[in-house]
């Protein structure tokens, strides 16, 4: 099994964004994460065309899918006043940023938060890239 180094804010923007006409490809080969905008659509999916097993389309997350993962996660945090202050910020308006306000006020669980919501959101690429015998590295800026 090789193994390929992507970025971890280019992963996390690529399956988080939901911007119009926009769509994201891995390069298998480099670990590069290509974005695909109306400008360079023609001159992306021609590659990706010519050589469809370098790449793999990454999928954005449905805000439905968003919303249980953060479910799940507050149902593991331990202190039951924060548990209880992100179950109810997920029943609010604008729930999404309720729920970061809430944690930002907790940074070990913050910090939790991240790697549990990095582990969720790439488990599914993960498995589509072991079946091409591929293994995920995930790099910060820093790396």
């Amino acid at each position: 099994m090789r193994t390929i180094k992507v970025s971890t804010r280019d992963l996390l923007f690529a399956l988080t964004s939901r911007m119009p006409d926009t769509s994201h490809y891995l390069d298998t080969e480099t670990g590069e994460v290509v974005p695909v905008f109306s400008f360079n659509r023609d001159r992306i999916l021609a590659m990706v065309k010519v050589n469809p097993e370098r790449y793999v389309r990454i999928a954005p997350q449905s805000p439905g899918r968003a919303l249980e993962m953060m479910k799940r996660f507050a149902g593991t945090v331990t202190r039951p006043a924060l548990r209880e202050r992100l179950e109810a910020a997920l029943r609010e308006d604008h729930s999404f940023r309720q729920f970061r306000t809430v944690l930002r006020e907790s940074p070990i669980e913050y910090r939790r938060w991240q790697r549990f919501r990095t582990d969720t959101m790439t488990q599914a690429l993960r498995m589509r890239l072991k079946q091409r015998d591929i293994e995920l590295e995930l790099v910060t800026d820093e790396d």
